[in-house]
């Protein structure tokens, strides 16, 4: 975690006054292709650069990783994609935080060639083969460059996500787990002033519908976002922001708007509950997926409602990121937004009924999906709280300057001079010169020392060696010669003296010297000894007093005590006049006097002695001569030891001095910038000084960052300028005493250095430095006698006058209208309920106080929108204001570019281009559009004719497996068979130009050749198509009835039906008996036509009742080529011969059957219902007995059996009605007589 910035000043310049914990939900952030790349980036931005948590804890996150709340991946096939549009990687400051990281992204290397190496490549992989519309042959023709994009071919991206499939799908896993891993990260989002929301996830998948990569792949995201959700949290709002393709047509428009054209009818179909797109996406797993692939779908484009457009689609990506971001900004701003998805879903969950001529189509429905919306939001904001933010870090950096004493413009005033080189070098190191003047008296004047003919500077460090915890180490030397000549005086013979003292100056030396073939401690090792403990004390008394001198004010800090370190350094080594080198040359001056001492003095002396020995006769003479000669010695043989072993404490100063000038450090180098680059402590207060510069230039940097976002202007930010009252800069003295307070419970600058190295322990020593400048800003920022900074976009917006203030408040709301570019005055129109708008600002009441009114004078209702969707609501963040404004429940076919979009799509599939549809399939597919009247009429006469060659033969069903399946075949010559496309096709496009005339003219030809019991025939068939091949959908009502919805098949069957009993009646039937026909023949549809297999899958799911209880499928029926032979259904609907007619039984009893009845298809068992009472059950043969009886009335009778879902009156029953008609008057005899 970066920064922890506690606000003490109670009722200050705070930016949030959350006091409370935010619940958020928990979002995983899917941004597939460019476009989701583009605005994602752009939400991370944003999360790094906010000041989380409340009044009294304000705190920036360091990465990304410290916000868990929101995870993120970024599915793309680009891998040049990396960057936000504006933005340059080089000069973007924040590009290492901001870009995703490998555990963020899929965008991987793709081997196509597995798919398209030879004929038989696919046929590894079937379940992509299935859907696959690009051919290996097709793939290596088009010669794909994988490494940057789809190229616009969106199956390739498809391609890719189920290439990648496996990764994705672990990598969603993995972010839903650590979005679920709520309780491990609650201390963490503590400190950001966040909690999670228990059990209420959040999946945001943003695209386009435009490009390739994320046009190919957000149907397939969508599903299996929602599958992993429901096992890995349970369930999870998966939401999609889709661009349109407006914004994108700079380049390649005509592939753009196509791409786009076939994304919108593939999404329409999902949204309408197509299974036919995926099933699986790899070998093994075998998800469950949803009907539909989202459960919100907001529809973005580069226009709005208001007319608001703009060139530049950045602007739309600013939009939406800064909606994305708003939702972890605000808690009630956050709910407020999510309530908006809630309270509209009622305007979402129906179905759009595109309006069609009545008189012609009556009561048929023309369907399209309502699950779409789209938002808009706008911000009114003083930039004040990066303004305030920059001055902070500008503060925070003068005061590191001041408290370490570095990055000053002038480096020079903080250097250390000679004179406290020198008292440092005397105070902490020994190194206080003094003469050195105790040289020996000479009795032989001849001896000439060249190194030591008159004083010279010694220095104290020799002094300290020569004394340990036992005593001096020269007095010691003394004493133990006094010793020795005392006792060689008392306890020998004179004449032994000069031996005695030969032997006496021996041991004396052996003691003194250290002798490499002796293991016992000599005072030679006593001083090395001590100079190892003196090099201890030393380091640590240096230590302390150079971080003593990064405290104290008086001196100039880093700068100063790295110059001090310098001088001390160049002080001890300078080639000739270096201390080092002073010291060396007293050692040689020392050994100089001791070797005088020992061969002059010493050899000449104890000659002296030994010719005492020849006036030995004279006995007082020559003992006094020998004790003068004996004292004279002791002299000398302490000097000649003396003089030894100050020359050793000099050479090991010298070492002393070299081992300290090690650690303060040795030149190992220069930096970039030409300066020295040390080791040591040198090298460790250099590293201190690069990590107060570093810190440094963290606070610059991010100055610059926070002054881009300032000069950051996009379509939907409305900067209102305010005059800020400008505070000078606190002086040097008064920044230094404020940045000691900061770190006066951190143990000054010995326990900060350390600290330094390390990034983490650096972000704290500037929270500590930010938060103290926020404090005293804050203070100093007040008015005199004020406890609290007024609202900044209050006082902005009462200054201004009221025209402009309106013309602001017009902007913000025209700009926060929703960003679809869509036709509302058409034949849909939108009520006002599926719009919310809510407006979000620091002081709820007050701003709607002050400028409720006003705001409610601009709202733009002739989009729609009332003043009565506009609510205000609490955000805690002083000086913005943000708009959000969402409209819910809107079909596809409003957007205003869907006509263009579809020309281009259709000139797309009319080159050898790659094709448009991420599947081979593409009749699956339907058009978002609704068709005008004279298009409708086209597709409705289009359509009458496919259905009229299906029942007379001109068109049949091709039985092979081909794709499209369900492809029907039309006979061009004798022998020569063609497929004219499914019955999808026809239906979206019409029938094919290239056989529609040939097969009018067929059907022409059959029509006219039927009589009229034939035409009946046909009307018959179309009553079936009507009523049974594409039954109206039961749509269940609010009151729990349920109404049919007729269909496009049925209304057209209708349609061909009453223009088939019209040719029958005009053929010479009357209409009794032409309904008695139809009846009859619907009777014994098997006996005269031929079914038509598989034909049952040829209609929209959505638009057909589901098969009755028997489980039949709905399938058409061809009459049979017989029948259309003259005569043939007159035979079949001829009645045999009659038994006598007997008397009718009572009711209740079976009557006997009636000969002529055409036995039923399927023995049902019926009820009836006479006079409210429930009656059987009965077979139909018995009803029809009842009814020509007499003792059932029709009219009033009902009837039910299984599968019916309703009683319903036996007059209008199907099943039942024809065969009442259908057995030949009792014969009457003749009169008699």
């Amino acid at each position: 975690m970066a920064e922890n910035l506690n606000q003490t000043i109670t009722g200050g310049a705070s930016e949030r006054k959350q006091d409370k914990i935010i619940e958020l939900r928990p979002t995983l952030f899917i941004g597939i292709g460019g476009t989701g790349m583009q605005v994602l980036m752009r939400v991370r931005r944003r999360i790094l650069n906010t000041l989380w948590g409340g009044a009294g804890n304000r705190t920036r996150i360091e990465g990304l990783a410290d916000f868990p709340i929101a995870q993120f991946i970024h599915f793309d096939l680009d891998n040049g994609a990396v960057i936000e549009s504006g933005e340059s990687q080089a000069k973007d400051l924040q590009f290492d935080q901001v870009k995703f990281t490998d555990d963020d992204k899929v965008v991987e290397s793709f081997d196509m060639d597995k798919y398209s190496r030879d004929e038989d490549s696919l046929e590894k992989y079937p379940h992509i083969k299935e859907w696959l519309p690009l051919t290996p042959q097709r793939i290596r023709e088009l010669r794909f460059d994988m490494s940057s994009g789809a190229g616009q071919i969106r199956a390739v991206s498809r391609l890719y996500f189920f290439d990648k499939y496996a990764k994705i799908r672990d990598k969603i896993r993995l972010k839903l787990k650590a979005l679920k891993a709520g309780l491990s990260h609650e201390r963490q989002l503590a400190e950001l002033g966040l909690r999670t929301e228990t059990n209420r996830f959040r999946i945001v998948i943003v695209g386009s519908v435009a490009g390739g990569t994320g046009s190919g792949s957000f149907l397939d995201m969508g599903l299996l976002a929602r599958w992993l959700a429901r096992s890995e949290v349970g369930a999870a709002d998966v939401e999609l922001m889709l661009f349109l393709p407006t914004g994108y047509t700079k380049a390649n428009k005509d592939r753009v708007e196509a791409n786009g054209y076939a994304a919108l009818m593939e999404l329409e179909s999902a949204m309408m509950g197509n299974k036919g797109y995926v099933g699986r996406w790899d070998a093994y797993d075998r998800p469950e997926l949803t009907r539909e692939p989202y459960s919100e779908v907001y529809l973005i484009d580069s226009g709005n409602l208001a007319q608001q457009h703009t060139k530049d689609v950045s602007d739309v990506y600013h939009m939406v990121a800064d909606s994305l971001f708003e939702d972890f900004a605000s808690a009630d701003f956050a709910r407020a937004k999510r309530s908006i998805a809630v309270n509209q879903a009622q305007h979402k969950n129906s179905l759009y009924n595109a309006p069609v001529p009545q008189d012609r189509f009556g009561d048929m429905r023309l369907y399209f999906s309502k699950r779409f919306s789209s938002f808009g939001m706008a911000v009114l904001d003083t930039r004040q709280e990066a303004s305030r933010d920059e001055r902070a870090h500008r503060w925070a950096g003068a005061m590191l300057q001041a408290f370490f004493g570095v990055g000053g413009t002038d480096a020079g005033a903080n250097r250390a001079t000679d004179a406290q080189r020198d008292n440092f070098l005397a105070a902490n190191m020994f190194l206080k010169g003094t003469p050195f003047s105790d040289f020996p008296e000479f009795s032989d004047k001849s001896i000439e020392l060249k190194r030591s003919s008159g004083d010279f500077i010694d220095f104290r460090v020799v002094d300290e060696l020569l004394e340990d915890r036992h005593g001096h180490l020269l007095a010691g030397v003394e004493n133990r010669v006094n010793t020795r000549i005392n006792d060689i005086r008392t306890g020998f013979d004179r004449s032994e003296w000069p031996a005695q003292v030969r032997d006496a100056m021996k041991h004396l030396e052996r003691d003194a010297v250290r002798d490499q073939d002796s293991t016992a401690d000599t005072t030679e090792d006593r001083i090395s000894k001590r100079r190892r403990e003196v090099l201890e004390d030393v380091k640590k008394v240096v230590r302390d007093q150079l971080y003593g001198y990064l405290d104290n004010k008086e001196f100039g800090g880093l700068e100063y005590v790295l110059s001090l370190v310098e001088q001390i350094k160049d002080r001890i080594e300078a080639p000739g006049s270096g201390l080092t080198a002073q010291i060396g040359n007293n050692a040689e001056r020392y050994r100089e006097i001791k070797e005088a001492v020992r061969s002059r003095e010493y050899e000449r002396l104890l000659n002296n002695l030994e010719q005492t020995r020849s006036t030995f006769g004279f006995l007082s003479n020559g003992e006094k001569q020998a004790g003068v000669v004996m004292d004279h010695l002791r002299t000398e043989m302490a000097n000649a030891l003396k003089f030894h072993l100050r020359a050793k404490a000099a050479d090991e100063s010298v070492i002393l001095l070299g081992e300290l000038s090690r650690w303060l450090g040795n030149r190992v180098g220069v930096d970039a910038q030409g300066r020295a680059q040390w080791n040591g402590l040198v090298g460790e207060l250099q590293a201190g000084r690069e990590g107060v510069l570093a810190m440094l230039a963290e606070l610059k940097t991010a100055n610059t960052i926070l002054q881009k976002d300032l000069d950051k202007e996009h379509a939907t930010l409305i900067v209102i300028p305010v005059t800020e009252k400008d505070i000078a800069l606190p002086s040097a003295a008064t920044l230094r005493q404020w940045a000691d307070d900061a770190f006066k419970d951190m143990g000054g600058s010995k326990a900060l250095f350390p600290m330094l190295g390390e990034p983490a322990q650096r972000a704290l020593i500037l929270a500590k430095v930010t938060r103290m400048a926020e404090n005293m800003i804050a203070s100093t920022g007040l008015a005199e006698g004020a406890t609290s900074v007024p609202d900044p976009l209050f006082e902005a917006l009462e200054q201004m006058d009221v025209s402009e203030r309106l013309d602001r408040f017009r902007k913000l709301l025209a700009c926060s209208m929703p960003w679809i570019d869509a036709n509302m005055a058409g034949d849909f129109t939108v009520v006002s309920d599926q719009f919310k708008c809510v407006i979000g600002v620091a002081n709820a009441a007050g701003f709607k106080a002050k400028f409720g009114a006003e705001l409610e004078s601009c709202v733009p209702t002739q989009v729609g929108i009332t003043v009565s969707q506009l609510e205000i609501v609490e955000t805690g963040t002083r000086g913005r204001a943000v708009c959000y404004c969402e409209l819910a429940g809107v079909p596809m076919t409003v957007l205003r570019g869907l006509e263009g979009w579809r020309t281009s799509y259709r000139k797309e599939g009319d080159n050898d281009k790659a094709p448009t549809h991420t599947h081979i399939d593409p009749t699956q597919f339907t058009h978002p559009i609704a068709p005008n009247t004279d298009e409708m009429k086209r597709l409705a006469e289009d359509f009458g004719e496919f259905l009229q060659a299906i029942m007379l033969g001109v068109l049949t069903r091709h039985t092979g497996r081909v794709v499209p399946p369900g492809q029907y075949q039309f006979a061009v010559e004798p022998g020569d068979l063609r497929r004219i496309g499914n019955e999808r096709a026809i239906r979206q496009n019409g029938m094919p130009a290239s056989y529609e005339k040939n097969i009018a003219l067929r059907i022409e030809e059959k029509l006219t050749a039927l009589d009229a019991v034939q035409t009946a025939a046909m009307a018959a068939l179309a009553k079936y198509y009507e009523r049974g091949v594409y039954a109206p959908k039961l749509v269940a009502q609010a009151d729990g009835s349920q109404l049919p919805y007729v269909g496009f098949g049925s209304a057209i069957s209708a349609e061909l039906g009453a223009r088939l009993r019209e040719s029958a009646r005009r053929k010479g039937m009357a209409s009794d008996e032409l309904e008695r026909t139809v009846q009859a023949l619907l009777g014994r549809l098997k006996e005269w036509a031929n079914v038509i297999g598989d034909s049952d899958s040829d209609a929209y799911d959505w638009e057909v009742r589901e098969p009755e209880a028997d489980g039949q499928p709905r399938l058409k029926y061809a009459i049979k080529p017989e029948m259309l032979e003259a005569g043939r259904l007159e035979q079949l609907l001829r009645p045999a011969t009659a038994a006598p007619a007997t008397l009718a039984p009572a009711f209740g009893m079976a009557p006997p059957p009636l000969g002529g009845m055409p036995p039923p298809l399927v023995e049902h068992q019926y009820f009836l219902g006479i006079n409210g009472q429930q009656q059987g059950p009965f077979t139909a043969q018995q009803i029809v007995q009842y009814v020509q009886a007499g003792q059932v009335a029709p009219a009033t009778a009902k009837v039910w059996r299984a599968g019916l879902p309703a009683w319903v009156d036996l007059a209008q029953f199907a099943e039942l009605a024809p065969l009442f008609h259908s057995a030949p008057p009792p014969l009457m005899p003749p009169p008699l007589g």
